[in-house]
């Protein structure tokens, strides 16, 4: 039966709700922090070897253009990554087992299948894709190159992604940490072979970085998919597992549908900036391009790995109804990253022109470089609470809450300040709307917290009072009975 398989409560997931708080989260950090600040490195390898090509800085702004596009099939990664982390985080949370491996089955089938139709919808539609995003038209060539290659990956990328989640969720982020490095140094490695076209190997330009991009995406797959069918994963999938069932797709989708839909907002609101940016010449693009990736590394430094710590921790305290624990782990995790995060703006402030100049070779570019980087830093510290705020929700199941603080940040507010800046201040105003956003977006989220904090205050209560994550966990008895 379906039903009959019973999974032990390994130490490490037991320790999300009895270990030391802090150093738990360190524990938990450090991998997190290591795979992603590998991630953002492998990015900027892409760029160095990209910005050496005679057409560098249009093969900057064409990458700059498909970022939206990428972060769109990030987000159906990331919303499955989170779905299933917080699901199985409080289902041990809740000593409620036997539904470890349906939901770990029908996520993974459910991210190879999205990997297909993304890329049979986007194949075949590449042109009017990359123009949708804000390529113009000297650039629509090599980002059309690049996304016709790219999208090979794409199911290999979502499984990854999803399988990530499933570690992260019984505490494990060591292993998620051990993929992205490994997929990470394979793209790094083939990089100069393919894009500058190395000892035998064919000069690609930017089609190569997009080829080393799907080569370590299937090696990183592979790996993940042997890990997860050994007995040191913590879960035991079968054949059965791997059959859709409309009721855990449900309760993935309950925090998985809004962390993709604030990924694919994300994207919409940077191709908005593409759009308006690029009244100023591709420069001001590749300058937005070049500190988003900065920044990328910047977050990944901290906040990159405490998310990972921070999800898990609250999703197995909100399951087991120990909410002082919880609360403490976001104001550990907040506090770390805001204080952190103040001393890395202030670093990367200082330091834009010498962190831009190996990617900024002509002289529009070394100049717009180190202004983007700078306003993007200036409210980085105040950004990373919110953030925290974020992740707090997704763990305790409330993705509507989620996506309703990263909407309130990253449209409502950035938007307006992107056209009004911009009409008042040219391009610096552009560059300045997203700080602007950040300010405002912190009394968002302190309301938010607030709400959430008076209704499920930091003592632990008993089941008779308890309420519901919106919305109420599904019962056992319905999954199996599926």
């Amino acid at each position: 039966m379906v039903g009959s398989t019973k999974l032990e409560v390994r130490k490490q997931t037991a320790d999300l709700g009895n270990a030391r708080l802090g150093p738990l989260m360190v524990k938990l950090s450090i991998p997190g922090m290591v795979g992603m600040l590998v991630m953002s490195l492998y990015n900027i390898v892409d760029t160095f070897w990209v910005s050496g090509l005679p057409e560098g800085t249009h093969a900057i702004a064409a990458l700059t253009v498909l970022f939206p596009l990428q972060m769109i099939a990030g987000a159906l990664g990331m919303g499955l990554s989170a779905g299933v982390t917080s699901l199985v985080s409080r289902r041990f949370g809740e000593t409620r087992l036997d539904q470890v491996n349906r939901a770990a089955g029908n996520a993974v089938a459910l991210a190879l299948e999205l990997g297909v139709v993304l890329a049979i919808i986007v194949i075949p539609l590449a042109r009017p894709v990359v123009m949708l995003f804000g390529a113009t038209a000297d650039i629509v060539g090599p980002s059309v190159a690049y996304l016709t290659t790219v999208a090979f990956g794409f199911s290999f990328q979502l499984f990854v992604a999803t399988t990530n989640g499933l570690y992260r969720g019984s505490g494990n982020t060591f292993v998620p940490m051990l993929l992205l490095i490994s997929g990470a140094a394979v793209n790094a490695a083939l990089d100069p072979f393919l894009i500058s076209g190395w000892g035998p190997f064919p000069r690609l330009g930017i089609q190569g970085a997009a080829l080393a991009t799907v080569i370590a995406q299937v090696i990183a797959a592979s790996l993940s998919a042997v890990y997860l069918l050994s007995r040191h994963s913590g879960y035991q999938l079968r054949l059965e597992h791997l059959h859709l069932r409309k009721r855990i797709l449900l309760d993935i989708a309950q925090v998985g549908a809004p962390a993709s839909a604030e990924s694919v907002l994300r994207s919409v609101v940077a191709s908005v900036f593409n759009w308006v940016l690029g009244g100023f010449g591709p420069a001001a693009i590749a300058a937005q391009g070049l500190s988003l990736r900065v920044m990328m590394i910047v977050v990944s430094c901290l906040g990159g790995g405490v998310h990972q710590a921070l999800v898990p921790t609250a999703g197995y305290c909100f399951g087991a109804r120990n909410y002082r624990r919880m609360w403490q782990s976001y104001r550990i995790a907040a506090l770390w990253t805001s204080s952190g995060g103040l001393l890395r703006s202030a670093l990367v402030c200082y330091f834009a022109p010498q962190i831009m100049a190996p990617f900024a070779r002509e002289p529009e570019l070394a100049r717009l470089g180190p202004l983007a980087l700078r306003l993007r830093m200036s409210s980085f510290f105040l950004m990373e609470p919110q953030m925290m705020a974020v992740f707090l929700f997704q763990g305790m199941g409330m993705g509507g809450r989620a996506m309703t603080l990263t909407v309130s940040r990253n449209a409502l507010l950035v938007v307006p300040a992107l056209f009004l800046l911009s009409a008042h201040f040219g391009v610096t105003g552009a560059f300045a709307a997203q700080p602007v956003a950040d300010v405002l977006g912190l009394f968002v989220a302190g309301g938010m917290l607030w709400k959430a904090y008076r209704q499920y205050p930091p003592q632990e209560r008993s089941g008779e009072d308890q309420e519901e994550p919106e919305p109420a966990a599904l019962p056992e008895q319905v999954w199996a009975s599926e």
